[in-house]
């Protein structure tokens, strides 16, 4: 494997190699959303990123925040961030770039991951 990682950006939406997943972890390539700090994802030597993983199988629950289909998003379908699994994988997971989350649907996720904390 080779050390170039891809860059990438909070907000960004990429799809993820989620192999290997053990019990309710997301599994095979799906989309996420990059949460971390742009501080974090370009610190020199950071391998890693913080994602939260989106689904089309959305719930009215309180941790589901909507993220439409569209150009800006890259997404085929309308899909939900799944607030309450928030990952830190090794970039090299990420696998293609697909798009960037709006600011409503980015700080809709904050007050969502927040709330799993309990920051508030």
């Amino acid at each position: 494997m080779s050390d170039l990682l891809p860059r990438c950006d909070k907000g960004e939406i990429w799809l993820l190699d989620w192999n290997p997943r053990r019990g309710s972890e997301q599994g095979g390539f799906r989309p996420g959303i990059i949460l971390q700090s742009d501080l974090g994802n370009h610190a020199e030597g950071a391998r890693t990123t913080v994602v939260v993983p989106l689904t089309t199988q959305g719930r009215a629950y309180v941790f589901y925040v909507p993220v439409p289909a569209g150009r800006d998003t890259g997404l085929p379908v309308d899909s939900w961030a799944n607030a309450t699994q928030v990952f830190t994988v090794d970039k090299s997971r990420l696998a293609k770039r697909l798009g960037k989350a709006g600011p409503v649907a980015m700080q809709a996720l904050a007050r969502a991951v927040r709330a799993v904390l309990d920051l508030d």
